[in-house]
């Protein structure tokens, strides 16, 4: 991952860059992004952090993290593969609704009126789930008190930019500049 880090103060702009790199690694999502710039103006104050994702693995089908059993009248899924239970359950909820997943034990689920074939052609995206978890890592890193924020978003870019009391209209222009010369990297 490449990290750049600009601005008006060195020792901010060292110092977010390594506590970034540290809330990544503890999340365990250090491989995810492929390229960090932050722009720290303390002075304005304006804190803009602009993440480029790599292209997420495909989608699994979910017979790869699941055994699917069919019971008297449903199915019963059992995850193998515990990364992939809250999506899985997520997208369980969406398909048939919580009134028909029944979430027996952590790793043990049963939908009423459904087949194992029923399940067979889904398939369950990790791209969402990355996203948010990038997401979080940024809410993590940006200081306490810049709560007034601005998102520009594609595919695979995010740009957040954060200020205290309101944002001057230079400081959006920088930020979406930012943001497209993170997307044509």
């Amino acid at each position: 991952m490449e990290m750049i880090t600009e601005g008006t103060d060195q020792y901010a702009q060292d110092s977010y860059a390594k506590l970034f790199e540290q809330i990544l690694l503890e999340m365990g999502i250090t491989n995810v992004l492929e390229k960090v710039r932050i722009l720290i103006r303390a002075d304005d104050p304006l804190f803009v952090v602009s993440v480029k994702m790599r292209k997420a693995a495909g989608a699994k089908p979910i017979y790869d993290v699941a055994q699917l059993d069919d019971k008297e009248g449903g199915v019963m899924v059992s995850i193998t593969d515990e990364g992939y239970a809250p999506r899985l359950l997520a997208l369980l909820w969406k398909t048939f609704g919580r009134d028909r997943v029944e979430q027996l034990t952590r790793f043990e689920i049963y939908i009423a009126g459904a087949t194992r074939m029923d399940l067979w052609e889904m398939r369950i995206s990790p791209e969402e789930e990355l996203k948010a978890q990038v997401l979080d890592a940024i809410w993590k890193l940006v200081p306490e008190g810049l709560k007034i924020r601005h998102t520009f978003s594609s595919p695979d870019v995010m740009t957040i930019a954060n200020t205290e009391h309101g944002f001057q209209p230079n400081w959006l222009a920088d930020a979406e500049k930012l943001h497209h010369e993170m997307e044509a990297d």
